[in-house]
């Protein structure tokens, strides 16, 4: 039999990914089996080793390629936001109202947190998908409290608020509200905490009325 080519062997393996993905959401890691994804895919165990060593590697390129569609995501909002607004502060506060907006787009609500659903299960995972998980994390970190670090230099904080722990809350919030809003089966619960996180940087740094 003839080597896939280039351009199908990507698709297969895109396809694995996909098809991964939504079984580690709707089930998790340890309940998600290789033999399902050949299955769903239509390919045999072989062509899933052609692709992937084995799980703990398809899990890790799962992470990675959520780590680069974050970067993408979260640079759209911000250049819509900094296209509409000079002032940091109301460049963030716009970010917050895009990103709110898109979570209420979803019609059947967030589908779940892959960073979280992977690394549920500690003892699964290897120190190289722990390390991946983590610069998703850190990017958020990263992205946020640069943004936060603009504005505090132009509006100091009117309470006590270290910024790193300000930045790190909005990852927090969002994966706690999308398990909040699966369980309780109430999609609005997501938007609803990035506006309130909104308000309270709002509140935070706006200056203080005379």
């Amino acid at each position: 039999m003839e080597n896939p080519t280039p351009a199908a062997a990507v698709s297969k393996r895109s396809q694995i990914l996909d098809a991964a993905e939504r079984a580690i959401l709707e089930k998790g890691v340890s309940a998600t089996t290789i033999d399902e994804l050949i299955a769903e895919v239509g390919i045999s165990k072989n062509g899933f080793f052609y692709h992937f060593q084995d799980k703990t590697q398809m899990i890790e390129a799962i992470l990675e390629r959520n780590l680069k569609l974050d970067e993408d995501w979260f640079a759209q909002l911000h250049r819509k936001a900094d296209a509409t607004e000079a002032d940091p502060l109301a460049r963030f506060l716009a970010f917050l109202d895009l990103l709110a907006e898109e979570m209420r787009m979803m019609p059947d609500g967030h589908p779940g947190c892959l960073t979280t659903a992977c690394c549920y299960q500690d003892r699964l995972l290897t120190d190289n998908v722990k390390l991946v998980a983590a610069k998703i994390l850190i990017q958020w970190r990263k992205t946020s409290l640069e943004q936060l670090e603009d504005i505090a230099a132009r509006y100091p904080p009117r309470i006590g608020v270290d910024l790193q722990e300000l930045a790190d809350m909005l990852p927090a919030l969002i994966d706690g509200a999308i398990i909040f809003s699966r369980v309780v089966a109430d999609a609005s619960i997501l938007p609803r905490q990035i506006l309130l996180y909104r308000a309270l940087v709002q509140q935070t740094f706006s200056p203080a009325k005379d």
